[in-house]
């Protein structure tokens, strides 16, 4: 696959979640998790940018300001996430994102392999920090609001 062809998807992967994101703010009841939807939707909007200008031919840098993912609590990869449907719960909700974040740390990292070495291999390995960065803020929130609940 081409570069101009990632960053197409990589758009797509972005606008995506970014009105999932919006979206989602309206369907979930925690304040804390609104809050957090809406900072993950700003820096949704941002990736667009980035990739907007990277298909205009622009140097840009994702990640350089990503904060550390942390510690993986491995909820996406042993949680099955529901299909999202009118009546989903903020539960629901959060393991969605979080399986959305894992597919898009996947498209990235395999597709930085193809650009090893280049500007846009390191722009794609920033972008899977930031994506990373998403998925462990997603899974805190998730297990302290749902896990340790239970």
């Amino acid at each position: 696959m081409d570069r101009k062809r990632i960053l197409e998807i990589g758009l797509q992967m972005e606008e995506s979640a970014f009105e999932f994101y919006t979206n989602a703010v309206e369907r979930v009841d925690h304040p804390g998790t609104k809050q957090m939807l809406r900072e993950l939707a700003a820096e949704e909007a941002h990736h667009i940018e980035l990739f907007t200008q990277a298909l205009e031919g622009k140097d840009v840098q994702f990640g350089t300001d990503a904060p550390t993912p942390g510690q993986d609590l491995k909820i996406g990869e042993t949680t099955e996430a529901p299909a999202l449907k009118p009546g989903a719960d903020s539960a629901d909700i959060l393991l969605i994102a979080i399986k959305a974040e894992m597919r898009a740390i996947q498209f990235y990292s395999a597709s930085a392999v193809t650009f090893e070495g280049t500007d846009t291999g390191r722009m794609l390995l920033d972008l899977v920090k930031e994506e990373e960065a998403h998925k462990g803020r997603l899974e805190r929130i998730y297990d302290d609001e749902y896990l340790q609940q239970n």
